[in-house]
Parts: structure tokens; sequence; C-alpha cells
């Protein structure tokens, strides 16, 4: 053991002492060496057993397919047969319950078809990829087969030519006939073609005679194979229990095994000889290949690790090199990356703050504004207050005075409710009523009820509403929403103008909601502002249809289409103005 230990150090030492090219060449000669070897051990072990079983799962799930459909009365045994056997490359024969081949009713597939002249003519069926039926009117250009039978050159029917032979009418004399088939007969199994099958004949003798013992070859209730290697080609051999007392026996034949693994093997000892060959030959390139890499590499991280990120290392031609060039490159890439997107993020964060902060003002001009607009009404209602506690108001006008007075506390209820909402939707700690509601239904009745003004000012409604639309959303803030855009669309249409209004669903799972007012349109540069608090647009519309609003009415809409993740907006149509939002169907 000793003496061992000592060569392979003196081997380590050896190795270390080398290049790294001449140690890289080794490393390769080495591996592919054992690696020659392991695949010939391997070749020789296992890829029998391997390829048996490949093979075996190759036709195993058409062999069950096809055992199933010759157990089932309804299937035509000789269809069945011919079609497994055609398309797998195989041999089957139905026996008695001794293995004995049953006998054919017929041995040839045949028609016979009646001619124009009322002559019959009995024709050999040449494959069976087509299925003739009864009264079928046939077109063929037949010769004389023997004294019985003729066999087809060609057969038409009405979709034109299904089979043409291989044999020409210019060796054999052909006569070309029209008619109907009359009669159609068929043999009930394909044994008659494997009689003489020295396939067939061989494993029927084993099983006949006893000699193999299936009980050890079983692998389903009424199945059995094995591999039979006693000629000159290996086959896989199935036996299925078929209808009664009969049975299916299956031969699929397969290449020989260690014919292949000595093919592969000598293949392989060209393919490993030519490998080392090519390491010899590229041995001498190897050390500058490897070692000028390296040195670019070692430059270009010094360079790096100076923050000099405008540095690139060579790429050069052999791939290891390549990519770790392209490695370093990317490293110094993705610094540079990343010190420019952290410059972007703080911008992005900058333009944030501003944001906010234009939030923080816009709310604190909101609460001002309010303010303000809630002086007016309350000096209104107070004056008048006085003037009655006063005896200054005479008594026919106290109504109308009275009148006007709930007039500005209902605006001013308003504004302070809108205020409130808004305030709501911009709590964090507030969440929405969100319900899966029918905005079809919704939509109709707010409509409903805005009729009177629709009719008192004389427009014409043009809806296009789809049916059960349904969405998901806080039903009440929604709604609202609906309200305002109709609203607003009735006091800025002049009188016996159109208003259209639109629910659609759309391709891309959405809902879209439009109000059209026909008559006047929006400064371009109010368009924005218009969502703005108490902004009003220059509106040139001699509508007497005045109703009471708050002044944030577009603002609070616009806060409650951003807390719906809704798109919206406002934007001129031809002599009108479209007001519209986009949510997501739930239906």
């Amino acid at each position: 053991m000793k003496p061992f230990k000592k060569l392979l150090s003196a081997v380590v030492e050896f190795y270390k002492s080398l290049s790294i090219s001449t140690q890289l060449i080794i490393t390769l000669i080495l591996i592919f060496s054992s690696f020659f070897a392991l695949q010939t051990v391997l070749n020789n072990t296992f890829f029998n057993r391997f390829y048996t079983e490949r093979e075996f799962e190759e036709v195993h799930q058409g062999l069950i397919n096809y055992v199933d459909d010759m157990n089932n009365p309804n299937t035509n045994l000789y269809d069945g047969m011919y079609d497994f056997t055609t398309s797998n490359n195989a041999y089957s024969v139905i026996t008695d319950g001794e293995y004995r081949i049953l006998n054919s009713t017929y041995r040839n597939y045949t028609i016979t078809v009646n001619d124009t002249n009322n002559n019959d003519y009995t024709i050999l069926v040449p494959n069976n990829d087509y299925t003739y039926q009864l009264d079928e009117y046939l077109s063929l250009t037949i010769y004389e087969y023997n004294e019985d039978y003729y066999s087809p050159a060609t057969i038409a029917n009405d979709l034109g030519v299904f089979f043409e032979s291989n044999i020409s009418c210019d060796q054999q004399a052909c006569m070309f006939i029209e008619g109907t088939v009359t009669t159609i007969e068929k043999p009930n199994n394909l044994n008659y073609l494997y009689d003489d099958n020295l396939f067939i004949t061989r494993e029927i003798s084993k099983l006949s005679s006893g000699t193999l013992n299936l009980g050890d070859h079983e692998y389903r209730e009424d199945g059995y194979w094995y591999k039979s290697s006693d000629g000159p080609v290996d086959s896989l051999v199935f036996i299925h229990k078929l209808r009664t007392w009969n049975y299916l026996v299956t031969i699929v034949p397969i290449e020989d095994t260690e014919r292949i693994t000595n093919i592969i093997s000598s293949y392989n000892i060209y393919v490993y000889a030519t490998a080392i060959a090519i390491i010899f030959l590229w041995s001498f390139r190897l050390s500058n290949i490897i070692a000028k890499p390296i040195k670019n590499i070692e430059g270009v991280a010094d360079e790096i690790s100076k923050l000099n990120f405008d540095v690139e290392a060579n790429e050069f031609n052999n791939k290891e090199n390549k990519s770790l060039s392209r490695s370093i490159n990317l490293i110094s890439k993705n610094f540079k990356a990343t010190l420019k997107t952290i410059n972007k993020k703080n911008s992005e964060l900058r333009k944030l703050y501003d944001k906010q902060s234009q939030q923080v003002q816009l709310k604190k001009q909101l609460v001002s504004s309010i303010s303000h607009e809630l002086k007016t009404p309350l000096m209104i209602m107070q004056v008048t207050i006085q003037g009655i506690l006063d005896g200054i108001i005479k008594p026919d006008d106290l109504d109308d005075e009275l009148k006007n007075v709930l007039y500005e506390i209902s605006r001013s209820s308003m504004m302070i409710q809108d205020m409130l909402q808004i305030y709501r939707l911009d709590d964090a700690n507030t969440s929405l009523d969100p319900v899966e509601y029918n905005l079809t239904s919704e939509l109709n009745a707010i409509i409903n009820n805005l009729k009177k003004p629709f009719i008192k000012y004389n427009f014409t409604i043009k809806k296009d509403i789809d049916e059960n639309v349904y969405v998901e959303a806080d039903r009440k803030l929604i709604n609202r929403v609906i309200s305002n855009y109709l609203t607003n669309a009735i006091k800025y249409t002049e009188s016996k103008s159109t208003i259209e209004i639109n629910l659609k669903k759309q391709l891309d799972n959405t809902v879209l909601f439009e109000v059209i007012n026909h008559g006047t349109e929006i400064l371009e540069d109010d368009l924005e502002k218009i969502w703005h608090p108490f902004y009003r647009s220059d509106h040139n519309v001699e509508n007497s249809h005045k109703s009471t609003g708050s002044g944030i009415g577009l603002y609070l809409v616009s806060e409650v289409l951003k807390s719906h993740q809704a798109n919206f907006g406002l934007e001129n149509t031809k002599n009108g103005v479209k007001a519209y939002f986009i949510m997501t169907n739930k239906q």
C-alpha cells in the first residue's frame, strides 16, 4: 500500500509542476479515456436491457389499445389486425386455447363490381386503406390476375383516384369498367398471411408444445410477454386473452442489441481518437490563449477597483475567456447602470416628493376654498334670518327668502359631505366597500330618476347599454360618479340637443361608461384644470336648469375613480364633450 501512495504522490507532484496548458491536455485526455471506458462497460452491461425496455414501452400502449379493440364485439378482427401490424411492423395471429392458429373463412379480400353491361368482376382489394360500401359507384382499370380474380391498376370514386398500383397497363392487358359494388368479402382475421412466417411458427411451436412456462412471464391479469432470442433477430412476444377462449399472439421484431453495441463501440473509438489528436494539435496555442486574457482581465479589474467603469476587457476567441471577459465587462456595465439607476431613482423620489407636496398644498387650498365658499352662504343665511327677526323682510317675501336659506343650507351641506368623502378616500385607514353588482340596472335607475330634466329641456337621449354588465366596486361612490357625469351633461347641454349614454363590455375584459353631450365644448386649456376643486370652465350655454352643486363634484369624481384604479377623463368631441371611465368587468 505504501509504494502505491508514494507513486500517487509523485504523479501528483509531477502534474503540479506542468504548465496550465499541459495540465489541461492531460486532464482532457484522461476524461475522454475514462468516459470511453465507462461507456463501453455500460453498453455491454446495461444497453441490452435498456433497449428492450424502451422497445417494450414504445409498443406497449398501442398494443393494449389493440387488444381492447380486438375484444370489442363490434370490431372487425381483420381490420384491427391489419391496422396494428402495418403501423408497428409486427406479426399477429389468433389461436385457440391450445395455441393452434385458427383458419380464415376467406383468404382473399375481394369486392364484386357489376358494370353498366351487367357483368360481374371479382377484384382483389390491394390494401386496407379504403373502406368500400355496398352500392358504391366506382371507376376501375383492371387486368386479369387468374381465371377467378382481377387486379386493379387504378380505382376511383366521385372524389377522384384513391388507388394507383405500380403495374403499368403497358405491361398488362387492362380494361376500364364502371359499376356498383355488389358484394364485399373480407377474411375474418389476418392469420392466413402468417401461416408460414418464421417468427410465428417458431413461437407458436414453443407455446403449443408447452416448452415455455408462461407463468414466469405474466405482466397483466390477462397477458404475458417475453423476449425471444432464438432466431437471427430478437423479438418481443405478447400473448393476450381474446374474447372467450382464444388467444391473440403478437410478435414485434427488434434490432439485435449486441450488434448495435458493437457498432457504437467501434464508432466511439474513432470519435475519441480524433478528439485526442485535436487536443495535441491545439496544445501549442493553449498557452497563449489562456495566459493573455488573464493579464488583460487583471488590468481591467484593477481599473474597476478605481471606479473607472469605462474600461472593457478584450473578448478573445476561445469560449471560456470570452465568457470571463464578458462577465468582467458586464460587472463594469452593471456598476455604471446601478449608479445611473440610483441617480434616476433619486430624481423620481424628488418628483414624487414634489407631487406629494402639491397634493398637500391642494388639500390646504381645498380647505381654504371651502372655508371661503362657506362664508357666503352663512352670511346670506345670517342676514336673512336677522332680517326676519328684525321685521325688515315683508311677510309677502318671507317664503322666497326662506327658500333661499334652504337652498344655501343644502348647498353648504353638499359641500361639507363632498369634502368629508374626499378626506375619507385620502385616509389610508378608510377602506372602500366593494361589492359585485349589476351596473346596467343601476345606470337605468339613475337615468329614470333624471327623466324630468330630460323632458323639461327637450333632450334627445341616445342609449347604447349592454345587458348585465357587472363590476366590483363601491356602489354608492360609483353611482355618485355616474350621477355627476349625467347632471353635468344636463347643466352644460343646450335645450333640444342630444345626450349619448353608453355602457359597453370591451374585448380586454373591461367596462366603458361614457356620456357625450352635444352643443358645447371645453377649452383645451381647461381639460386638466376642470378636475381641480372650485374650478369652473367658461361654458356659454343658455340653459335655465340650475342644479345645486358643491363646486368640488368633479374633484370628488377623480378621487373616487383613482381609488378604484379606473381610467377616466374628459375630452372634446365633434361639437360636444365626452366624459368617461373604464373599469374591470366582473363577468
